[in-house]
């Protein structure tokens, strides 16, 4: 996988071969033609042989490209594999811009298990098959250890260059024929000792970390070898805490404290965190100093340490992959890694720490710019400039005091000689001011009438166009506003969700179809009303809140609105006119109860479907031993017929409950087994009558033998749906016996069930009502996950079932409050009729049972 740059950088200079390799043989081709004569067939031989040759040359150049597999042990995304991936292509930008990239992500960090490597290895030979490549770069322990069990066979002609190993020890390389390499040595003693010296109190480390996977076990590895040289300051490590734990523990850190990071984090919803999150993370909640080893670790938190550079050690591998590919010699494995000391200046100041007590040649990041941080060179130039320009100002106001001086002499004799001149010149201009004055005034008053004629006759021209453009624009701009009425009343009335356009009271001013339908009343008698008169309460007061917060902010704001009895996605925004200040608003409400419903439905079917695989491989392993204790019981029975009639009751008595025992043993384990492999639907057009009375058949017994009033109400019509009989007659049993024992753990009140058919046109209904304690608000969601139930004697399964029987049959269930004081479960399935076809993958078609 090459990236962008790259590939349009490949693409180009393809290009450009393409475009000399066609003037090669084009132009060489025409010169021999025009100077040799030759006979025609040799010189068709002779172009034939140039343009041969021209093209082995140029299918040479390009087969020389190397190919190079970079193998990353992470994900895209992490700061570290990100970084590492910028530098290698850099590198390789830099040294050896042919070569051609190809990029994979091992994805170890989010997939840690074996079995997913096994699984990623026949992935990645099936992808990788028939492909060439002249060199590996393995990134991390991770890639190493796949390459040399899975990759190395494939490819015995690539070279092997690796990077950010740690822990190295040359039995790494065991199994490669050319490899060489970085390793990653985090500087963990150096950034103890940095953090002692700038927090000279410290009398203890907690490492937070992991020691799980390769590479966090080395790093746990190393710091717990490297603790014993800092007593008597202990270490603490707090390894593989999940995010719930570490937020009750690092308020408790206090002074005297430091906390050493390293691997990795996952969230409370079980989300791997990236580095700077995971920082971020334990700043929010610890008040003391955090310290790294890798640069990708500042930025969100942590103050600094002797680091190691991601891009640099990137760089330095992809440098060292070019090197390798063009000379073809393995330079010696790097087994020390550069280090830089590296700091925040935001968490510096955040505990007082000042630059002066860092190391010389540390580095410090997101430090505001400062005056003096300008080279001293620049800013004496700037001032010596300066100076330079004041003088020549000075120089300038003096030089222009004189001019205006000198200027101010020679005006003084000008205006001497002006007036001699005007003296001498007065009584000719007055003579010859009188004559002119006469010829202007007759040369005035013809002018005059001259103009005020052509005037009058423009002036009516103008007015008669002027009128008629008028007429024109008024008849367009009446044209535009109709149309624009339309347009507005179409976009209006064109969304499914319902729009209202009010004002900043809540006064409706606009409101389209769809919204008046929902409300159901007319369009033009609901312009003019409030928002709560139309709305329903909590739903006007969410609406109001968002329209004040437009108000404020001036944006678009979206909310919701969980019922009951609906769920809305309610979007506000804010339309001011020019011409007005007060503020119009528009306001869309969209129902997504439904949408929500399917969701939670969606994502309920998935807890079960995993739940009943785990259940299965469970019940399957507790059947094994149970078998066992049966087969001893038998072995026991047997024994004790030869046993004195005493003992042999005795012993008899005990097999019997522990058979009894084992038989509720197995029970469950059926009831399991049912639940995680539940029968093949048989599909068949029925009603759905019949099933309701068999159940209620099979419970009658023990609903009077416990007591309960059973009231069943089904219409006189055939309620005909598409379904397994015995599902649907299991579906009514399980929900019938939850309602009957939730019915009788009431005190003082008189066990009630209530089981209703109702129809209409598109679907079928039925209810089980029970006088029980009910379903808490809280609890409802939960009920139909597996193994979770309320009741003392119950297995959480019935319910369990039920959800995966009406999945089978396109159906639905919701939980509600009876109005005989407990729950009510409804259940909806789509209606049928004995007409339809029964699709292919359902049973043959059967007759309806009546």
């Amino acid at each position: 996988m090459i990236p962008p740059s790259v590939s349009d950088g490949l693409r180009q200079r393809c290009l450009r071969r393409r475009t000399s390799f066609a003037h090669q043989v084009n132009a060489p081709a025409l010169k021999p033609a025009a100077k040799v004569r030759t006979s025609p067939p040799m010189a068709r031989f002779f172009r034939f042989f140039v343009l041969l040759m021209l093209l082995t040359s140029a299918a040479a150049a390009h087969g020389a490209r190397p190919s190079v597999l970079v193998l990353q042990s992470y994900h895209p995304g992490l700061t570290w594999t990100d970084e590492l991936t910028r530098g290698i292509l850099d590198a390789f930008r830099e040294k050896l811009p042919d070569a051609l990239l190809w990029v994979e992500y091992l994805d170890t960090k989010r997939n840690p298990s074996p079995e997913y490597l096994a699984r990623l290895a026949e992935l990645l030979r099936a992808k990788l098959h028939g492909q060439r490549f002249d060199l590996i770069l393995a990134c991390d322990n991770v890639a190493l250890d796949f390459v040399r069990t899975e990759l190395a066979p494939h490819f015995p002609q690539a070279a092997v260059v690796f990077c950010g190993v740690n822990g190295f020890t040359p039995g790494m390389l065991a199994g490669f024929a050319r490899v060489t390499g970085l390793t990653e040595t985090p500087a963990l003693a150096e950034t103890i000792r940095l953090a002692l010296r700038l927090h000279p109190d410290t009398r203890e480390f907690v490492v937070i970390g992991g020691d799980l996977v390769s590479p966090d076990d080395i790093t746990d590895r190393e710091l717990r070898a490297t603790a014993p040289q800092f007593a008597p300051v202990t270490f603490t490590f707090w390894n593989n805490l999940d995010a719930a734990t570490l937020r009750q523990r690092l308020p408790t850190l206090s002074a005297g404290q430091v906390i050493l990071v390293h691997g990795v984090l996952r969230n409370e919803e079980g989300i791997l965190l990236d580095y700077r999150d995971k920082n971020r993370f334990l700043a929010q909640y610890a008040q003391v100093p955090i310290y790294g080893f890798w640069d990708f670790e500042l930025g969100s938190g942590c103050l600094g340490g002797v680091m190691i550079e991601a891009y640099a050690h990137g760089h330095a591998a992809g440098t060292m992959a070019a090197e390798v590919l063009g000379t073809g010699t393995l330079p010696p494995v790097v087994e020390k890694t550069p280090t830089v000391p590296m700091f925040d200046d935001r968490q510096l100041l955040r505990f007082g720490i000042p630059h002066a007590k860092l190391p010389p040649d540390s580095r410090i990041l997101f430090a505001p710019p400062r005056f003096y941080s300008i080279p001293k060179e620049w800013t004496w130039a700037a001032a010596l400039g300066v100076a330079l320009l004041c003088a020549m100002l000075a120089l300038s106001m003096l030089a222009l005091r004189l001019r205006r001086a000198s200027q101010a002499a020679l005006e003084r004799h000008a205006a001497h000689l002006e007036l001699a001149v005007a003296e001498r010149t007065r009584h000719l201009r007055e003579a010859n001011a009188e004559l002119e004055r006469e010829v202007a005034e007759r040369i005035q008053a013809e002018n005059a009438l001259r103009k005020a004629q052509a005037g009058l006759t423009i002036e009516v021209e103008r007015r008669t166009r002027d009128l008629a453009f008028e007429i024109e624009q008024r008849r367009q701009t009446e044209a535009l506003l109709r149309d624009r009425e339309a347009k507005a009343r179409a976009l209006l009335d064109a969304p499914s969700e319902s729009l209202f356009l009010v004002d900043e009271d809540g006064v409706i001013l606009e409101i389209n179809d769809a919204a008046a339908q929902r409300i159901g009343g007319n369009r033009e008698s609901l312009l003019g009303m409030r928002l709560a008169d139309v709305l329903d309460e909590a739903l006007a007061a969410t609406c109001h809140m968002a329209m004040a917060t437009a108000l404020a902010t001036g944006e678009v704001q979206s909310v919701s609105q969980t019922g009951p009895p609906r769920d809305y996605d309610i979007r506000v925004t804010l339309a001011r006119p020019q011409d007005s200040t007060r503020g119009r608003l528009a306001i869309f409400l969209a129902d997504v109860t439904e949408t929500r419903r399917l969701s939670r439905q969606v994502l309920l079917l998935d807890k079960i479907t995993s739940l009943g695989r785990m259940a299965a491989g469970l019940a399957h392993e507790i059947r094994n031993p149970l078998s066992g204790i049966l087969g001893y019981l038998y072995a026991l029975e047997a024994m004790a017929q030869e046993l004195p009639e005493e003992t042999a009751r005795t012993l008899g008595s005990l097999t019997a409950k522990l058979g009894a025992a084992a038989g509720k043993i197995e029970a469950v384990i059926r009831r399991v087994l049912d639940f995680s492999k539940p029968s093949t639907p048989h599909f068949q057009h029925l009603d759905l009558r019949n099933p309701v009375t068999e159940a209620v058949g099979l419970m009658a017994t023990t609903l009077r033998k416990h007591g309960v009033e059973l009231q069943t109400e089904l219409p006189p019509d055939p309620v005909w749906v598409r379904g397994d009989p015995t599902l649907l007659e299991q579906l009514v049993v399980n929900l019938a016996d939850n309602a009957a024992r939730a019915a009788r753990v009431v005190p003082n009140r008189r066990p009630r069930l209530r089981i209703t058919v109702e129809k209409d046109a598109a679907h079928a209904r039925l209810s089980v009502e029970d006088s029980g304690p009910g379903v808490p608000a809280q609890d409802r969601e939960r009920i139909f996950d597996p193994f979770y139930t309320t009741a003392v004697d119950g297995t959480g399964i019935g319910l369990s079932i039920v959800q995966r029987i009406l999945a089978d049959h396109g159906g639905a269930v919701q939980v509600t409050d009876s109005p005989l004081g407990g729950a009510a479960f409804l259940v909806e399935l789509p209606t049928s009729s004995p007409r339809t076809p029964i699709p292919p993958h359902g049973c043959p078609p059967c007759t309806s049972v009546s």
